[in-house]
């Protein structure tokens, strides 16, 4: 705490300045003792205090004895402390706490205010008043101060002895006012007044520990529902091509080098391979890994939000838009999705935040983080490379000097190493990413416009609000963005509300949406370049988006909340004024913190909203009965099983797929004991659409039944033919014979391409099937002994299908 006492000056003489040199600042880099402030007469300036050159504070303006004012206010220039008043480091007193102040010294608390809202970039000194007066001290001496501090003025009871130095030359300046009249004065004051005075107190701001405590429960209540939502989901669609090949490749540079989709992603492969290998198709362990991913993508983004603001309640709502926001839904439950961009959420907040050390300290090692941080996420996903454009414009945001070029010069030269290293790493990975064969583009029109209008008004603003609230099917699981109409029309009107109202409060506020627009843009790029032939309906799927989240909460952080408060500190390390950077202020939120947890609360409805819906969807996922029934059923045969690798059905994997959409490549990493598409089999089994497996049957093509008495068709000879009912079209088939034998005997098989193929016919009454290949429209069986008895009772060709469950 903070007091200044009062002695008794003499009435009508004027007060002489009292200077202390500078020197001492508090952890926020502000001076102990507001610029252009004069030490009144009386007035204790406890040791080790920091008073600017040419500091005053004329004895007028006043604040109650034994008054308390709130943590986290700002004593305005000008302002004295009576005895008994008790001010906090960094404490703001708002214009109405203050008594009346006499006539003669109105302007001392106007003074206070000027200095709250400073003059427009470009104006002169002398009409801003004496805030700019004192802007211009501060700048003659190279320092930047706002405030009084904690840490360098000491109570009343530490301050005795300089008190008592101090208070006596004063005296005796103005004998006629006395420390009675003061004392006097104060008695005067009334107890209404007082009462009055302690209602339009505002409550204590919350403390930093209640900040960071209110944050780790947003984050550990976020994390709880996204744990709720990958838990009951399964693999869908790629996954299932990335676990194969992962299984069939193994960990070799076949596997890590070739691109999938056009996408280079050695990284992703590996982490793939890594999971499969662990927990071949077990999605408790996908699920673990992508919420341990975003648990540290959101504790770094808290992280850089609380450099960046300072732990103020209002920095709580950016944070829950990274939280809540259903955008990232898709990174967290769809394995494609997450192996690529959980790296780039990571190495987004990452990379800032370790450059935002390199901004305030200068230190080599926090560019080299952020460097280290971007290139890693490279091998997971080539829009990683977004990071380097960010940090860019991120530093230049931040740069100390005024004019924009001069901003980009001074970031572009300070950290000239640093963006050498990233053209390096930049140019390595260019180069192996264009050495790799890469997918055929589409050559349709791409319709930017169409793709830019749905991303900025219909998917994107809901999105970061907690929308959509309903959502379009695709395929059995995934969805993509379908808001209301209502909602899209307010979510864009709340959004740009909110960007004219932070440039309008701070004008220069601009350059944080520059920041988030500009990567909007890029991600529409990207997708117009990548995902073309979808057309403009593909920016409502959100995982095209999922970058937009960390840098929305960024950009709203600087556009609300202005510089770090660290930025004080930087005109005495680079002799540079601080300036508006994200602007001055020339609108005050009375009571921001009262909007802060309607706004949450908001938030966090729209959110779960979205998310149980989606949710819903991905935990109804019928791959997952499948994969888990086919398991069950294979491994209970206790034995190798010859299986019909046909098309699983299309709500376990699209046909687009091929041949990802076959059981034994579906399901490889299980390595189940399976013998897929036997060439022969005399117990040949498929799976039915629930993945229970089955017996085969064939029925597509049928020969009519044989003319032999007890026999059907009698095979001896050199050949008989068999003709089916119809000729099958060119496609791999399965030839069907249910036949009586005497003995065991070997003879040739024909059909269609499939000519002279063995095949053993057992002794007794069994059912073989051959693999036939061709537009099958006959069979022929030759030089069959006669002493053979072997009898053809029923012959088909086709598809096989599931006929009566399979028993162990």
């Amino acid at each position: 705490m903070a007091a200044f006492r009062e002695s008794a000056p003499a009435r009508g003489t004027a007060a002489a300045p009292r200077v202390v040199p500078p020197g001492s600042y508090d952890e926020h880099g502000a001076a102990a003792v507001p610029p252009g402030a004069t030490v009144p007469p009386g007035a204790t300036v406890p040791p080790g205090a920091t008073v600017p050159p040419g500091a005053t504070v004329p004895p007028s303006a006043t604040v109650p004895p034994s008054a308390t004012v709130p943590p986290s206010a700002t004593v305005p220039p000008s302002a004295t402390v009576p005895p008994g008043a008790t001010v906090p480091p960094g404490v703001t007193v708002p214009r109405e706490e203050r008594p009346p102040a006499p006539a003669e010294s109105a302007s001392a608390h106007e003074i206070g205010l000027q200095r709250e809202a400073p003059a427009p970039e470009g104006a002169d000194s002398r009409e801003a008043g004496p805030a700019a007066e004192g802007a211009s001290a501060s700048r003659t001496h190279g320092r930047n101060v706002n405030g009084l501090s904690h840490a360098n003025l000491r109570t009343p009871e530490n301050a005795a002895p300089h008190t008592a130095q101090n208070a006596a030359p004063h005296t005796a300046e103005h004998p006629a006012q006395t420390t009675e009249d003061l004392a006097g004065a104060s008695v005067e004051t009334t107890s209404a007044k007082k009462d009055a005075a302690e209602k339009r107190t505002p409550a204590a701001p919350p403390s930093k520990k209640f900040v960071d405590t209110a944050a780790v429960t947003l984050i550990v209540t976020e994390l709880l529902i996204r744990a709720w939502a990958a838990w009951g989901g399964y693999f869908s669609l790629d996954d299932f091509t990335f676990a194969r090949l992962a299984a069939e490749k193994g960990l070799t540079s076949d596997l890590l080098l070739t691109p999938y989709n056009s996408h280079f992603m050695p990284g992703a492969y590996l982490m793939v391979w890594a999971e499969t290998t662990i927990a071949p198709l077990d999605y408790r362990l996908v699920a673990g890994v992508a919420l341990a991913g975003m648990a540290i993508s959101y504790v770094l983004i808290w992280l850089l939000i609380r450099r960046l603001a300072g732990p103020k309640l209002v920095a709580l709502v950016p944070l829950a838009i990274a939280l809540f926001s259903p955008i990232t839904l898709p990174a967290t439950l769809w394995w494609a999705v997450s192996i690529n961009q959980l790296a780039m959420l990571i190495a987004i907040p990452g990379a800032l935040l370790a450059q935002l050390a390199y901004l305030r300290t200068g230190r080599a090692r926090y560019g080299a983080i952020a460097v280290v941080t971007a290139a890693l996420a490279l091998p997971f996903y080539e829009k990683a490379a977004l990071v380097v454009p960010l940090i860019f414009i991120f530093s230049v945001v931040l740069q100390p000097q005024t004019d924009l070029p001069d901003r980009i010069k001074a970031a572009v030269l300070r950290f000239k190493y640093q963006w050498g290293a990233f053209v390096v790493v930049g140019a390595t990975y260019a180069g192996i990413y264009l050495t790799r064969p890469l997918d055929e583009r589409s050559e349709s029109a791409v319709d930017l416009g169409g793709l830019l209008g749905n991303a900025a008004t219909n998917s994107v603003p809901s999105g970061l609000l907690g929308g959509p609230w309903s959502w379009k099917a695709i395929g059995a699981v995934d969805a993509s963005a379908n808001p209301p109409v209502a909602l899209r029309v307010v979510a864009v009107v709340i959004i740009l509300a909110v960007v004219a109202l932070t440039v309008y409060r701070r004008p220069l506020a601009y350059q944080a949406w520059v920041f988030f627009g500009g990567t909007l843009l890029f991600d529409v790029l990207v997708l117009a370049v990548g995902r073309l032939q979808l057309g403009s309906g593909a920016a409502m799927e959100y995982r095209y988006f999922t970058d937009l989240v960390p840098i929305a909460a960024v950009a709203l952080t600087l556009a609300l909340l202005g510089p770090p408060a660290w930025a004080a500190t930087w005109p005495q390390r680079t002799g540079i004024e601080w300036p508006p950077v994200i602007g001055g202020t020339r609108v005050a939120f009375a009571n921001a913190n009262a909007l802060v947890l309607p706004l949450v609360v908001a938030l966090f409805v729209s959110s779960l909203v979205s998310t149980v819906k989606y949710s819903n969807r991905w935990h109804d996922n019928p791959a997952k009965d499948y994969v888990a029934t086919a398991e069950k059923s294979i491994n209970a045969m206790g034995r190798e099983v010859d299986l019909f690798d046909g098309a699983v059905p299309e709500k376990v994997a699209w046909g687009v797929l091929n041949p990802t959409n076959f059981p034994s490549r579906l399901m490889a990493p299980l390595d189940l004991p399976i013998n897929p598409d036997p060439e022969v089999s005399d117990d040949l089994y498929v799976l039915d659409p629930d993945g229970q497996l089955s017996h085969a049957l064939v029925t597509s093509a049928k020969a009519p039944a044989g003319t032999a008495k007890n026999c059907g068709y009698r095979i001896a000879g050199k050949r008989v033919p068999i003709f089916l009912d119809k000729e099958l079209f060119n496609w791999w088939w399965y030839a069907e014979l249910r036949y009586t034998a005497k003995e065991t005997v070997t003879i040739p098989f024909n059909s269609a391409n499939t000519r002279g193929r063995k095949v053993t016919f057992e002794k007794g009454e069994h059912t073989i099937w051959v693999k036939v290949q061709g537009p099958a429209g006959w069979i022929t069986l030759d030089n069959a002994p006669k002493s053979a008895g072997l009898c053809i009772s029923y012959a088909a060709v086709g598809v096989a299908a599931p006929g009566e469950p399979a028993t162990p």
